[in-house]
């Protein structure tokens, strides 16, 4: 009798392998990687060992990329990871999330060929990963009721359209760059409030009180129309004056929402520390930057407040959510690795050194030393995550 080979009723794919299970798998290495990559090249390019591959001002383009590259990896990873679960609706994974992490990655190339190809080739590439991410995650935010994140989706989206134009027409990344600071900084607070959450209830929970962190919407929502309001004033260029008295509403703002954090036990945990250090570093970040345009601080003031908040703030805030939904949606409790802790350092001490450093000790060069910490830190993520993000969670 001729044995009868049965086929599997589901054969295994390539888009079935863990890494595509779920968004921080893909973004999230993505993410670090890139960060690791665009330092580096940037660093070269500053310190005048590479040329300049753009006919404008690297600066700019260093901006550009860190929020069109790195910031936007780490919030596709956020949304197509925790979305699916607010909305109750299936998981962004498989092929979907393949092909979104393609376009961000086609984006990343086509930016340092912007010298090579037309630009409305470049920008039009760069465009498809905002777009293609807005119309995978909105139908699962409408449903959620969650619109508050589509904003600042959209906010990217039309950041990178003004890019485009400036570049074309000016020669220039300013008012395009503006809005993409804005919709970041927006993006950042409004993730922030249901990470707290939890992270903060899980340093309480050792109360015998049973004492809730819980964050007042209306305080959250005062710093998030300060910032707007400055950002809208960035875009249309007004006075140096109502833009310093906006950025001084806006660190008021950030701060006042620390109050809901003052309970006795809410930074036992080091992920609760980090991130009560992030709204402190986005508050004097804003101060930093009233100073310098109100004329009370040096000038240079502005450029390290800058720095504050996008190593800082952002960076961090960053960091910390690419750790905490990286080790939650892998399967692991939130206990703080060693090599992840001293990342957090290195981070912290990226921020300290270029923003604080040039105003502190004018003569020191701080950015050789930004750098390497910046890039230690995203190093020793990867040096933990990468092979997490390759296999099973572990409470599968």
């Amino acid at each position: 009798m001729t044995d009868v080979v049965r086929m599997p009723e589901h054969q295994a794919s390539f888009f079935d392998a863990p890494v595509f299970s779920e968004g921080f798998r893909v973004f999230f290495p993505l993410t670090a990687l890139y960060a690791l990559f665009s330092i580096a090249m940037w660093g070269l390019v500053l310190a005048d060992v590479l040329p300049v591959p753009f006919d404008a001002d690297p600066l700019l383009f260093h901006q550009y990329e860190m929020f069109f590259g790195l910031f936007a990896g780490a919030m596709a990873g956020f949304l197509t990871t925790a979305v699916p679960s607010w909305s109750n609706t299936p998981k962004i994974a498989g092929a979907e999330l393949a092909g979104l992490g393609a376009l961000w990655l086609a984006g990343r190339v086509a930016f340092w060929t912007l010298d090579i190809f037309p630009s409305a080739i470049v920008f039009g590439i760069q465009a498809l990963f905002p777009a293609a991410l807005l119309v995978v995650v909105l139908p699962r935010l409408l449903r959620a009721k969650m619109r508050h994140l589509m904003w600042p989706v959209l906010m990217l989206c039309v950041a990178q359209l003004v890019c485009f134009w400036e570049y074309t027409e000016l020669g220039v990344l300013n008012q395009g760059l503006a809005i993409a600071e804005g919709a970041f900084v927006l993006m950042v607070l409004t993730a922030l409030a249901p990470v707290s959450m939890v992270i903060v209830n899980d340093a309480l929970s050792t109360r015998e009180d049973g004492a809730v962190f819980i964050l007042r919407p209306p305080m959250r929502r005062a710093a998030l129309f300060c910032i707007s309001a400055f950002t809208l004033a960035k875009v249309l260029g007004v006075s140096d004056a109502l833009q310093g008295w906006l950025a001084l509403a806006s660190a008021c703002a950030v701060l006042n929402i620390l109050q809901d954090w003052h309970q006795a036990g809410s930074l036992r945990t080091p992920f609760a520390k980090t991130l009560y250090l992030v709204y402190w570093f986005f508050g004097v970040g804003f101060a930093l930057e009233a100073g310098g345009l109100l004329g009370v601080l040096s000038a240079g003031s502005y450029v390290s407040g800058q720095h504050m908040i996008f190593i800082g703030g952002l960076s961090l805030a960053t960091f910390m959510v690419l750790t905490i939904a990286g080790l939650r949606h892998a399967g692991y409790s939130l206990q703080l690795p060693k090599v992840l802790g001293l990342a957090i350092l290195s981070l912290i001490g990226a921020c300290l050194v270029r923003s604080l450093g040039p105003l502190l000790v004018p003569d020191l060069d701080v950015m050789q030393i930004a750098w390497s910490l910046f890039a230690l830190a995203f190093g020793l993520y990867l040096i933990h995550f990468l092979p997490i993000v390759f296999r099973e969670n572990v409470d599968a």
